[in-house]
C-alpha cells in the first residue's frame, strides 16, 4: 500500500503548499482515489476482512468508483471485530510479521477491544500535530515546551501523542521539548514551576475534564499563570465555548482562537481533525446568531465539535446521520 502520508511528512514546506493553493474538490478527490485504492488493498490482504466482504456478497473486482464503495456495508463491533479472529484482522493475518503497537477502548460500555496500528498512523498524527504546531502555535519562532498530560498507560492519547511530538523532534527543525507527566497533577504543577518560565510558550495537552481539573488545582496551589505563556490542546470529548473561555480566564490566555485547540478522533484510528482559529470563530459566531447556527449546523440542537481535516488522510461518509471513517492501520 502507498502510504503518501509519510511523504508529505518528509517534505511538509511542499505539502502546505498544496495546502495553500489546491481547492477542495481537488482534495476531496485525492481522498476517494486514496480510498479506492485502500479499499482494493485490504480487500485482498487482510483475511477478516475478505470474509465480511463474502458474507455480504460483495466482489472487490466490482467496485470501480467512489459510489460503488458508498454502497459497502459498514464494518463495527457487532458484525465485524468481535465475530472475527483477531489475527483475522491485522493484513497477512498475523503479527509474526512488522511491528505493532496496540491501543484499548475503555471499556464502558464492556469489554476492552484492543486495537493494533502500524507506524504509519503514527506518521499520520505527527503530520496533523506538525500543521497545527506550525499553524496555531508557530512552533518554527518560539522556543517550545510540550507538556503531555493524556493518561500514559494503554489507551491511545498519551503514548500516541509521545510518539507523534517525538517523530516531529527527530526532524530537528523546531526548538521543541517534550515531557510526559502524563496524569499527575502534582507532577505537571512541579513541571510549570521548573521549567515553564524557560520557554517562550507551554503548550498543554490533555483531556478536557482532566485539564480544568488541573487549573482548578494549580490556582488553589497559588500557581502564577501569568509566569508563562500557556497554550492547551485537547482531545477525546467535545465542550462549550463558555469551557473554553472558563480555561482562558483561569489560566490567563490572550487568544481563544490561537491558544487552544481540540481534536477530533478515536481509539482505533486516533487524531482524524482538529480546530483551527476559523473554526473557533464560527463556533462563536454561532452561538451569537440563530440564523447562522441553522445554516451552519443544520438540525443541531447542540453546538458541536467544529474541525478540519485533509481527505486523503481520513475519508468521512455519512450514512443514517452517523459518521464514518476510512482509514488504514
Amino acid at each position: 500500500m502507498a502510504y503518501p502520508i509519510v511523504k508529505y511528512f518528509k517534505n511538509l514546506d511542499s505539502f502546505l503548499k498544496l495546502l495553500s493553493s489546491k481547492s477542495e474538490s481537488f482534495w476531496l478527490k485525492r481522498g476517494e482515489k486514496h480510498t479506492l485504492l485502500l479499499f482494493s488493498e485490504v480487500s485482498k490482504s487482510v483475511p477478516a476482512y475478505k470474509d465480511f466482504l463474502k458474507k455480504n456478497k460483495i466482489y472487490p473486482n466490482s467496485i470501480k468508483n467512489i459510489s460503488d464503495f458508498s454502497k459497502i456495508p459498514t464494518t463495527d463491533k457487532v458484525n465485524y471485530l468481535r465475530t472475527s479472529d483477531f489475527t483475522k484482522l491485522v493484513p497477512g493475518g498475523s503479527f509474526s510479521k512488522g511491528n505493532w503497537s496496540i491501543s484499548a477502548t475503555s471499556g464502558s460500555t464492556g469489554e476492552p477491544f484492543y486495537f493494533p496500528r502500524t507506524s504509519h498512523q503514527d506518521l499520520y498524527y505527527a503530520l496533523t500535530a506538525e500543521l497545527y504546531l506550525l499553524t496555531n502555535f508557530n512552533i518554527d519562532k518560539k522556543k517550545t515546551l510540550y507538556i503531555n498530560c493524556f493518561a500514559l498507560g494503554v489507551w491511545i492519547g498519551g503514548i500516541f501523542t509521545y510518539q507523534a511530538i517525538k517523530h516531529i523532534q527527530e526532524k530537528n527543525k523546531y526548538n521543541l521539548t517534550l515531557i510526559n507527566p502524563g496524569i499527575n497533577k502534582e507532577e505537571i504543577l512541579k513541571v510549570l514551576n521548573k521549567l515553564g518560565r524557560h520557554y517562550d510558550q507551554v503548550i498543554i495537552g490533555g483531556y478536557p475534564p482532566f485539564i480544568k481539573d488541573f487549573i482548578d488545582f494549580s490556582n488553589e496551589q497559588k500557581f502564577d499563570w501569568t509566569s508563562i505563556s500557556a497554550k492547551f490542546i485537547f482531545s477525546a470529548e467535545g465542550f462549550s465555548e463558555e469551557f473554553r473561555d472558563y480555561i482562558a480566564k483561569n489560566a490567563n490566555l490572550k487568544d481563544i482562537y490561537k491558544d487552544t485547540l481540540n481534536h477530533y478522533g478515536t481509539v482505533d484510528i486516533g487524531t482524524k481533525a482538529y480546530e483551527t482559529p476559523i473554526s473557533i470563530l464560527i463556533r462563536h459566531l454561532a452561538l451569537k446568531n440563530k440564523v447562522f447556527f441553522k445554516n451552519m449546523f443544520e438540525n443541531d440542537e447542540r453546538l458541536p465539535t467544529l474541525t478540519q481535516f485533509i481527505p486523503e488522510q481520513f475519508y468521512f461518509e455519512v450514512e443514517n446521520n452517523i459518521l464514518i471513517c476510512a482509514s488504514e492501520l
